[in-house]
This record gives C-alpha cells, structure tokens and sequence, in this order.
C-alpha cells in the first residue's frame, strides 16, 4: 500500500497515522498550510464554487485566476504574467511559441521530463549535451555539420532532485558567437527560493525581470526565457509565465492550453494568490530557507559527507548501492525522519538517490536531529 500524506506539507507531517520531521518534497517555505493560503481557499469555494465549468477564452475569467497573474507580474518585475494550469504544462507553452525561432535545441542531458516532452513541440533539431557542462555545448556547436545560427539552450534553473544550478552565465560566453540565441530555463525548484526577491535563477545570476521573457527588444543581446510553477516553494499550485506584454499575448493567442483547457479551480487560484502575496512581502521566509540549508550543508559535511555548497534547499547523497539507501531511508523513518530515495528520476544515477530537502519552517534542533541520525545510521 502507498504511503498516505494526512496533513499539509511542512516541518512535521502526518503519514500513516504518525507524525513525522518531514525532510522531503518540495514545500520549501512552508506555506501550503498557512492558515490565511487555507482561508483563501475556502473564501473563494463559498463564492465561485469549485471551477467556472469553461474556458478563459470564454467566460472563465474568475476574479482569483486574474489575481494569480496581477499578484506574480507585480511581485516578478513583469508586465504581464499568465497563469497556466500546471507548472508541467508552463514550459510546453511557452517552448511550443518561442521554440521555432531558433535553428537547433541543445538540451541539458538530466533536464526534466516536462523539458524533453517540451522541445518535441518546437518541431525542431534536438541534442543532448552533457550536464552542466558549457564546453561540451561550445564543442558540439562547433562540430555541427549543419551551420548554427540561432542556439536554444534549454535546462532546469535548480535541477530537482540533485539540487545544482544551471551554470547560465556560461552558456551565455558560448552563445554569444551565436547571434540570436537564447537560453530557456525551467525554474520550477528556483522560483520563491533564489535571488533577492525570489524571482529564481535569472535573478540569482544578476539579470533584472526587465530581461526576462522579453524577446526581440534590443537590449536583450541573448534572449531569456523562464517559466515556473507555483506548486514548490510558492505554497499553490499552477503554472506561471511573466514577461513582457506581447510575449504574454502570443501565448494567449496560440493553441497552447490557454485556450483549450478550463481554468485552474477558483479556490486554487485564491489559495495561490495569497501564497504569492507571502512570498513577495516576507522576504524573511527566504532568509530562513538560505539559513537552514547551509546549517543542514555545514552539518551534513561534518559527517564526512561529500555535499557542495549549493544555494538551495536540496541535498542529493548517493551512497553506496539502492540497498543501502532504501535501508538508510527506512531507518530514519523509523526514527520518525522522512527523506526521499528516487530509484529514477532525472539526474540519479542507476543505484538511483536520496534526496533531502530543508523548509524556512524547520528549526535548528530539527536539523541537528536529522544529521544526529545520519551519523548514527549512515
């Protein structure tokens, strides 16, 4: 039998009846139980019911699925921003309208699911290149047979389960032997968590909104894109795309799920919207998040651990063969701790992973427990 979640995501849960520290998923700021995100939600049942029943091309224009998008071009430093019903769904539309721009894609080796389904909807050649390594990407384009124009390089911003960051500024020195190039980027695991207002990697990596999803205008000399979810770190659910007005435009216009799929609930919608407004106004929550994820680093690392110093909220240990990390995974449940073991996923090698993920709702001595059991039981 699966395992059953009873409680909201957060420091501690309540799986099969106990409760646990919970060191897993991808709650990073703790917000999916807040109390105003549940008011919201249930504000927005007893007015708007659960869905509109049709789509936003028609009638299915709610008042909390516009906030979604006020709230996130606001807090996102965008014109426009436009709310998508999953963050899976966010970079096939945004992939599917600006991919046939550019001449060939080369894609990061361990990039996400949602990013390879994404790339075949461009309709155009597509490579693989080695993870997070922009010599690879310089010497494959330089060995193309066909002559290479316009580059798309597409990656996760925060790759999800080994916690490593997109080396975008590289990329950049490669592309720019390319004119018309671009670099796309899924930030599902970096949105509300890096940069100095949460606007994920792009921000994290010193460029400003005003560059972001904004092809075409002159300044840009490579072409950003972005797109996230609002599901992680944010506290909601749904995708996000925010930039400037004519991007968001062609989006809207395009057969893209906008038009061809009904709304996100309205409940969801408020829910997310209030999460958003957290985020954006307590910057607090993100420095806990930084603070609590370099004291489970620094402790992690004091048991001999091989754990780099990531900005984020993720640490990925492979240790030994899947035996012993399912083993190790099991004690620590045991012990009333939940980490995560992946046997595949995108990134993990074949013995597959443990994953360990760190909430601004964790206290120091929850932390401390968790490396305490490391040391004893790894």
């Amino acid at each position: 039998m699966p395992h059953q979640m009873q409680s909201p995501p957060g420091a501690t849960v309540a799986i099969d009846g106990r409760e646990y520290l919970y060191f897993a998923g991808t709650g990073y700021l703790g917000l999916h139980g807040h109390p105003d995100v549940i008011e919201a939600a249930c504000a927005a049942a007893r007015t708007y019911g659960l869905g509109c029943a049709t789509s936003r091309t028609a009638f299915g224009n709610q008042p909390p699925t516009l906030d979604v998008e006020r709230q996130a071009a606001d807090w996102l430093g965008a014109k426009q921003a436009l709310y998508l019903p999953s963050g899976y769904l966010s970079s096939q539309a945004l992939l599917g309208t600006v991919g046939s721009q550019y001449d060939v894609i080369y894609i990061d080796e361990l990039a996400h699911y949602s990013l390879r389904d994404a790339v075949r909807m461009a309709n155009r050649r597509v490579h693989a290149f080695a993870h997070r390594d922009p010599d690879q990407l310089a010497e494959q384009l330089a060995a193309s047979i066909k002559p290479v124009r316009r580059v798309l390089v597409v990656s996760d911003g925060v790759f999800p389960v080994l916690g490593t960051v997109a080396p975008v500024g590289e990329y950049m020195d490669v592309l720019v032997r390319y004119p018309g190039s671009a670099i796309f980027l899924d930030d599902a695991h970096a949105i509300g968590v890096l940069g100095a207002n949460g606007r994920g990697t792009w921000e994290w990596a010193g460029h400003p909104p005003s560059h972001v999803n904004v092809a075409g205008v002159s300044h840009v000399k490579i072409a950003l894109y972005a797109c996230a979810t609002l599901s992680k770190a944010c506290g909601g659910y749904g995708g996000i795309v925010a930039g400037k007005g004519s991007l968001i435009e062609r989006l809207q216009s395009g057969k893209t799920c906008y038009g061809g799929a009904t709304p996100l609930p309205a409940p969801v919608a408020a829910a997310t919207a209030k999460a958003i407004e957290i985020v954006a106004t307590q910057p607090e929550l993100r420095e806990r998040l930084h603070a609590n994820a370099r004291r489970l680093r620094g402790g992690l690392r004091s048991l001999g651990f091989d754990v780099d110093d990531a900005p984020t909220p993720i640490v990925c240990l492979q240790l030994g063969d899947a035996r012993q990390m399912q083993n190790l995974q099991q004690e620590l449940m045991r012990a009333g701790i939940v980490i995560a073991y992946f046997a595949s996923y995108s990134g993990v090698g074949p013995a597959g992973a443990l994953r360990i993920a760190v909430f601004a709702t964790h206290t120091s001595e929850m932390i401390d427990r968790l490396v305490e059991q490391m040391g004893r039981l790894a």
